[in-house]
C-alpha cells in the first residue's frame, strides 16, 4: 500500500485544528537532540567519563549487568540499594552500600546538570515556534504536553514566547509541588485551577530544576523549583521515577503526572500527538498501550524519526499495537494508518511554487520528516499559520533560526 504525503499531512492538520478533540503532545528526547542537546545513549557515555575511581567501578559495574542498562537503570538500581541497604556501610547491595548510593547517585545527577542544562547548540527557536502555536489556540479544553526531557527548552521557548503555562508548583519563593492542583479530577469537575488558555506541562521523568528541600520553618521535606544552578552536597536532584515506597514524597510528581496521562488516554475524546519518543520506557507505553485497546475515542499519532523498519520499532510500538486502528504512525520510510501499513509515494501536487519545499517531505530522500521537531514545528508554521515576532541577530550575525535550521540532525533515543 502507498500513502501520499500532501493528504496525509492535510488529515494532520485537520485533526490538530479540531475542537471535537482534547489535545496532547508526549514529547520525548528527540525534541531536545533537534537542537543539539544529548540523549540517553550519549549522556550514559558522558557520565561514565566524568566519575572516576570507585564512583566509576560502581557506575560501571551496574550499567553491565544486562545488555538494555542505560544511565536511568543505573540511578533505579542505586535508588534500590539506598532504600534496602539503609545507611549501615557495612551493608551491600550488588556490591554497593547505602552510602556510597547515595553519594554516586548525587554525583551522577550533578553530571546530568552540567552536560543537559547548557545552551543548546541549535538554540531554542523550535520550541518558541511551538510555543506561539500553542499560545495562538483557542480550545474548550486545555492543551497538555507530557515531556520525559529533564531539561528545561519548553519553558524556556514559552516564557521567550510570553505564553502562560501550569506544571503543578505554586508559590514565589520556592514553588512548591502541589498534588491537588495536578489531580485529574479536581481539574474535570468544572473548577479548574488554572485557566484554560493556559498549557499543562507535566515532566514525567523530573526536572533538572526540581529538587528535594526541608522548609526552614516546619522541616517538612518537600519538592521545590528552583533555579537551574547545581543542587549543593546535601540535596537531590529530583529526576527520573524513584522505585522506592509509594509513601517516599518525593515520587509524588511522578506519580500525579502518570495518572494524569493514564486518565487523558483512557477517558474522553482525545489526541494525542508523539514526537521525539522513542517508545523505549515500558512503563509509559503501557499506559498508551492501554488507552489504544479501552478508548476507541482516543487518536494517536506517532511521529518517529527512526524508520518502520527499525528492529526498535518493531519492537516496541509495531508488536505491541498490532489491529490498534485509532493509531497512526508517520515513519522516514513508511506509515501505518487505520491499522494499515504502506510506504510514502511522492506527494500528489508539488509545492505552491519551485522555490518552496514541503516542510512534511524531503525530495532527496523521498522521506516524510515530521519526525524531526525542527521540521514538525515549521509544519505547524507554514500549515497552521504560526506568527512569531522577528528573532534578534546574535552577537557574531548570525540569526537564532539559522543556527537552529543548520543544525544537524540527531539520533533520537528516548
Amino acid at each position: 500500500m502507498e500513502f501520499d504525503p500532501l493528504r496525509e499531512a492535510n488529515e494532520f492538520r485537520s485533526q490538530l485544528a479540531s475542537e471535537k478533540r482534547r489535545l496532547a503532545f508526549l514529547f520525548g528526547a528527540g525534541t531536545s537532540q533537534s537542537v543539539g542537546v544529548e540523549g540517553l545513549a550519549g549522556l550514559t557515555k558522558a557520565v561514565g567519563t566524568d566519575l572516576k575511581g570507585d564512583d566509576r567501578a560502581t557506575y560501571d559495574a551496574l550499567l553491565g549487568l544486562d545488555d538494555t542498562s542505560n544511565l536511568e537503570t543505573v540511578l533505579s538500581r542505586l535508588r534500590l540499594c539506598r532504600e534496602l541497604a539503609g545507611t549501615n556501610e557495612d551493608r551491600k547491595i550488588d556490591g554497593v552500600s547505602g552510602k556510597h548510593a547515595t553519594i554516586l547517585e548525587r554525583r551522577i545527577c550533578r553530571s546530568i546538570q552540567e552536560r543537559v542544562g547548557v545552551e543548546p547548540p541549535g538554540g531554542i527557536v523550535p520550541h518558541f515556534t511551538f510555543a506561539h502555536w500553542v499560545k495562538s489556540l483557542d480550545r474548550s479544553f486545555p492543551v497538555e504536553l507530557f515531556t520525559t526531557n529533564y531539561d528545561i527548552l519548553i519553558e524556556r521557548g514559552f516564557e521567550s514566547a510570553e505564553a502562560p503555562y501550569f506544571d503543578g508548583f505554586v508559590g514565589t519563593v520556592e514553588p512548591f509541588f502541589l498534588i491537588t492542583a495536578v489531580d485529574s479530577a479536581a481539574t474535570t469537575l468544572g473548577y479548574p485551577p488554572v485557566p484554560r488558555n493556559w498549557l499543562r506541562l507535566w515532566k514525567l521523568h523530573g526536572s533538572l530544576n526540581w529538587r528535594s528541600r526541608r522548609d526552614a520553618l516546619t522541616g517538612v521535606a518537600r519538592i521545590v523549583r528552583t533555579s537551574t544552578a547545581a543542587p549543593t552536597t546535601d540535596e537531590e536532584l529530583i529526576i527520573y521515577p524513584s522505585h522506592q515506597k509509594y509513601a517516599d514524597s518525593r515520587r509524588l510528581p511522578f506519580l500525579a503526572y502518570h495518572d494524569r496521562l493514564r486518565h487523558l488516554v483512557t477517558s474522553g475524546e482525545t489526541l494525542l500527538v508523539v514526537a521525539g519518543y522513542s517508545f523505549s520506557d515500558q512503563h509509559l507505553n503501557e499506559i498508551i498501550y492501554q488507552g489504544l485497546r479501552s478508548n476507541n475515542r482516543l487518536a494517536v499519532t506517532a511521529l518517529l524519526f527512526d524508520k518502520m523498519s527499525s528492529e526498535a520499532v518493531e519492537r516496541n510500538l509495531l508488536k505491541p499495537t498490532l489491529g490498534s486502528r485509532n493509531l497512526t504512525i508517520y515513519a522516514p520510510d513508511g506509515a501505518s494508518v487505520g491499522g494499515r501499513e504502506g510506504i510514502w509515494k511522492e506527494p500528489k501536487e508539488a509545492p505552491p511554487t519551485p522555490a518552496d519545499n514541503w516542510p512534511f517531505w524531503d525530495t532527496k530522500t523521498t522521506h516524510f520528516t515530521l519526525g524531526d521537531f525542527r521540521q514538525f514545528v515549521e509544519f505547524l508554521r507554514v500549515f497552521m499559520g504560526v506568527r512569531t515576532p522577528e528573532l534578534p541577530v546574535s552577537p557574531v550575525g548570525t540569526p537564532e533560526v539559522a543556527i537552529a535550521a543548520t543544525s544537524g540532525a540527531p539520533v533520537q533515543s528516548e
